[in-house]
């Protein structure tokens, strides 16, 4: 939106008769901009760890893949929840996102680390991901269920900071949630 605007500040500048122009004396977009290539840079270093962190420890590369597929999907399904709640992408809800970064993996990795286990005793893959999956599912939710509710108390803050932080904090509990989802199926 704001690239369009300036163009047609231009345009309009190129139309206005001779000693008069248009100029933007401020313009908030060039903060989204710059917070939006943050939350891409966090995203891109979070992974980057997260893959160094999880092969370290595991050594092995298709287990690694596995979590890291759970951070594309709880940001796009915490950006589903957004649209379904009508909340805007703001400096808040970003910073929601980038805090979701760390925690949605969190799901993720523990259920893997317990599939992963199963399967060094001597399980099939798809024996190791039901017997792991049931072993570790009821904490895996209680998990979920604490870090979606630490952020609960922040979406019943009133006023124009409220609104803002009602976003926060639905945003961040929506990615959460998707995550524990994510490691219970997908994982």
């Amino acid at each position: 939106l704001s690239r369009a605007v300036r163009a047609e500040v231009d345009e309009i500048n190129a139309n206005l008769p001779t000693g008069m122009r248009l100029v933007v004396a401020y313009d908030t977009s060039t903060f989204i901009d710059r917070a939006i290539e943050s939350v891409f840079a966090t995203i891109g270093e979070a992974i980057i760890l997260v893959v160094l962190v999880i092969f370290f420890f595991l050594r092995s590369l298709r287990a690694t893949i596995i979590p890291i597929v759970t951070i594309p999907v709880s940001l796009v399904g915490a950006f589903a929840l957004m649209y379904a709640f009508g909340f805007t992408v703001n400096t808040l809800t970003l910073l929601a996102m980038v805090l979701a970064i760390g925690l949605v993996v969190d799901d993720a990795i523990v259920v893997l680390e317990n599939i992963f286990r199963h399967m060094e005793e001597g399980m099939s893959r798809m024996q190791a991901a039901i017997v792991g999956s049931r072993e570790i599912a009821f904490a895996v939710i209680a998990m979920t269920l604490t870090l979606a509710s630490v952020f609960a108390p922040l979406a019943f803050a009133t006023g124009r900071t409220g609104r803002l932080f009602i976003e926060f904090a639905l945003t961040l509990a929506g990615a959460v949630m998707v995550s524990g989802f994510m490691a219970l199926t997908l994982t």
